[in-house]
């Protein structure tokens, strides 16, 4: 089998300039200069790197077919084409290097691909080339579990845990680039990224250290428990102030006092003129008590010099007639 490089095609090139004429030398400088390469029967098994040879001109490959026996073809260059699926991959199972770069798409299309190429490509592609094809999400490579390098530049990602439920299922990825992303302007989100992948070594150019991975893994952690015991809290606010009968403003400064004292707590009697009694904690300022914090006797609110009632004072809801008695302040 041949590996199609720009050695393989000098050498070709001066073998048939020898058969025309055997005293006519070869200039390489001529090779520069090519723009079609025909390349029928030579039993080629991958295409190498065409750098230097700037004057071929790419084809205008719109579909991927035709490729169903060649199923020991390791390398696969289609950049610069109008592909729009990557399809027709079904029977290339020892694929290894899928180079797919900037097709010519249409306003409003992206490179997408086929469940039934990618499901091939699961168990071989170590390499995928898909920068510059306007690609939104990178759902559809998922399943890519021997994927190695994955350069998805200059595309439209722009969802950041889309992004990030992606990247955390490609478990051998070690090699990221997203440079040209609009998600590259989400705060932190390379350290979202790592975070959430155990296996990513080198991210849009440059190395990550273990250190760096094992503090980024300390930060998530860190973040995921702050989350949950603020959620915690709200919801335990919630279900004490539900509770009780009375008017939002009344709750409110209720579920403020519990939690912005939570060891000045006392029970106190809520009674209702349908002679129905239950018993809540209310801060100690409530009832006209002293706080002591830090050894000092907290002030009380400045409401407490409102004219004391001799008896006890009573409230009405605006939906319903019960009158709540509280204790006197």
């Amino acid at each position: 089998m041949v590996r199609l490089t720009a050695e393989y095609i000098e050498r070709k090139y001066s073998q048939m300039q020898l058969n025309k004429s055997l005293s006519k030398k070869v200039k390489k400088d001529q090779l520069h200069i090519l723009t079609h390469l025909r390349m029928n029967n030579m039993f080629i098994s991958s295409i190498g790197n065409f750098v230097n040879y700037k004057n071929l001109k790419h084809n205008a490959i719109s579909k991927i077919e035709n490729l169903n026996f060649l199923e020991k073809l390791q390398t696969l260059y289609l950049g610069y084409n109008k592909i729009l699926i990557v399809e027709g991959l079904e029977c290339l199972k020892n694929l290894t290097v899928l180079q797919i770069e900037n097709q010519k798409l249409s306003f409003g299309e992206s490179l997408c691909f086929d469940p039934r190429s990618i499901l091939t490509l699961s168990t071989c592609l170590k390499v995928l080339n898909i920068s510059g094809n306007k690609i939104t999400s990178l759902k559809g490579i998922k399943e890519l579990r021997k994927l190695e390098v994955l350069d998805a530049t200059n595309n439209f990602i722009n969802d950041i845990d889309d992004l990030t439920e992606s990247i955390s299922v490609l478990i051998s990825l070690t090699d990221l680039s997203l440079q040209g992303n609009p998600v590259t302007q989400y705060y932190r989100y390379k350290e979202n990224l790592i975070a959430n992948n155990d296996t990513i070594k080198s991210f849009d150019g440059k190395m990550i250290s273990d250190v760096c991975r094992c503090f980024m893994k300390r930060f998530k952690i860190k973040k995921h428990l702050h989350h949950t015991k603020k959620s915690l809290t709200t919801a335990l606010d919630e279900d004490i102030t539900s509770s009780l009968n009375l008017p939002p403003a009344l709750k409110e400064s209720i579920s403020r006092a519990i939690f912005q004292h939570p060891d000045s707590k006392f029970p106190t009697t809520i009674s209702t003129t349908i002679n129905k009694t239950e018993s809540y904690l209310f801060p100690l300022w409530k009832t006209g008590s002293n706080i002591l914090q830090n050894g000092h006797i907290a002030p009380r609110p400045f409401w407490g010099n409102i004219i004391k009632a001799r008896n006890s004072r009573s409230m009405r809801p605006l939906l319903n007639n019960e009158a709540i008695k509280l204790p006197p302040i």
